[in-house]
C-alpha cells in the first residue's frame, strides 16, 4: 500500500493491485476509464490497442473532501486525478488520448490548466497543430517529478505520457467550462512526436510518421510560482480547497484572457512573445 496523502494533501493511497483507493470523507463526483482500443486513432502501433477491452487509464473527476463542500460550493473550477497504469503500445509509451480545450467566449483564447504529479514521473507533451498538414511549428515537453507542478498554457494540444516503470498519478486544476477536444490529435493519427522504447532500451521521442513537418522538439523546464502557491511545498488540492479556492486566486483558469498577464515568463518559452 502506497500512502499519498502527504503529497496530494487528501486520504488518497495506491493499493499493490494498482487500485486508486479514497480515504473516508472523499467524494468522486465521476469515474471514468479510457480503453485501449479507444487509443487505436493515436496510437503508433494501432494492431496492439484495436479491439482490446484492457483499462488503459482511469480518471476521476470532482475529487475534494466533503468537510471542504461547503467553501468549495459554486466554485468554477474543479479538482481532478488522472491514474495511468505502466504499460507500453507495442514500443510506445501509454499515454492519454491527448486533446485542446474549447475557447473562452470572450478572450478567444483556449482554457488553460494545472497539474501536479504524485506519483511516478510524468511527460506533458504541448504542440500547436494543423490538422490540414498535419503539421506542427512548435512542440514542448516537461518532465514533471511527484510533487513537481506544471501549467498548461492556452492554445496547446496536449497529452500526458508515462515513461516510467511504475504507475503515473496526477493532479489537475481546471475550470468547469472546459471541454476537451479530440478529434484534432483522431485526425491527425496523435501528437507530433511519439515517446517509444528505442534500440538501446532507453526512451527516447520520434517524429509522428504521418506528419507533414514537426519543429525540433524542444524541452521546457518546471518552473515555481509561490505568490500562488503553486510549488513543491505545498499540495495542489490543499492550495485549492483550504481558504484560497476562489475565483479571484485562479482567474487565470476561468478566463484565460488572465493567463500570459499572470504568467508573463513564459511567453518566450511557449513561443507567444
Amino acid at each position: 500500500m502506497r500512502n499519498l496523502e502527504m503529497l496530494s494533501g487528501l486520504p488518497l493511497s495506491l493499493a499493490e493491485t494498482g487500485q486508486l483507493l479514497f480515504g473516508p470523507g472523499v467524494v468522486v463526483a465521476e469515474t471514468k476509464a479510457r480503453l485501449l482500443d479507444e487509443l487505436t486513432p493515436v496510437a503508433l502501433d494501432q494492431a496492439v490497442c484495436r479491439g482490446s477491452q484492457e483499462i488503459a487509464y482511469y480518471m476521476y473527476n470532482g475529487v475534494y473532501r466533503q468537510s471542504d463542500a461547503a467553501q468549495l460550493a459554486g466554485l468554477p473550477i474543479r479538482y481532478e486525478l488522472t491514474l495511468i497504469p505502466p504499460r507500453r503500445l507495442g514500443r510506445e509509451f501509454i499515454k492519454t488520448f491527448g486533446h485542446i480545450h474549447n475557447r473562452h467566449p470572450q478572450s478567444g483564447l483556449t482554457y488553460a490548466e494545472v497539474c501536479e504529479v504524485l506519483l511516478g514521473k510524468a511527460h506533458f507533451f504541448f504542440q500547436t497543430l494543423d490538422v490540414t498538414g498535419p503539421e506542427a511549428s512548435t512542440a514542448f515537453y516537461v518532465e514533471v517529478k511527484a510533487g513537481e507542478k506544471v501549467i498548461i498554457p492556452p492554445d496547446f494540444d496536449h497529452l500526458t505520457i508515462n515513461p516510467g516503470p511504475g504507475p503515473l498519478l496526477f493532479a489537475d486544476l481546471i475550470s468547469l467550462a472546459v471541454t476537451g477536444i479530440y478529434d484534432r490529435y483522431k485526425a491527425s493519427r496523435g501528437a507530433a512526436y511519439l515517446e517509444i522504447v528505442g534500440e538501446d532500451g532507453q526512451a527516447q521521442f520520434i517524429p509522428n510518421p504521418h506528419y507533414r513537418t514537426v519543429p525540433v522538439l524542444q524541452k521546457a523546464a518546471i518552473k515555481d510560482y509561490p505568490a500562488l502557491r503553486l510549488t513543491c511545498a505545498e499540495p495542489l488540492y490543499t492550495a485549492f480547497a483550504q481558504g484560497r479556492g476562489n475565483p479571484e486566486s485562479w482567474s487565470f483558469l476561468t478566463d484565460p484572457g488572465h493567463f500570459w498577464p499572470t504568467f508573463p515568463d513564459l511567453k518566450g518559452e511557449f513561443g507567444r512573445q
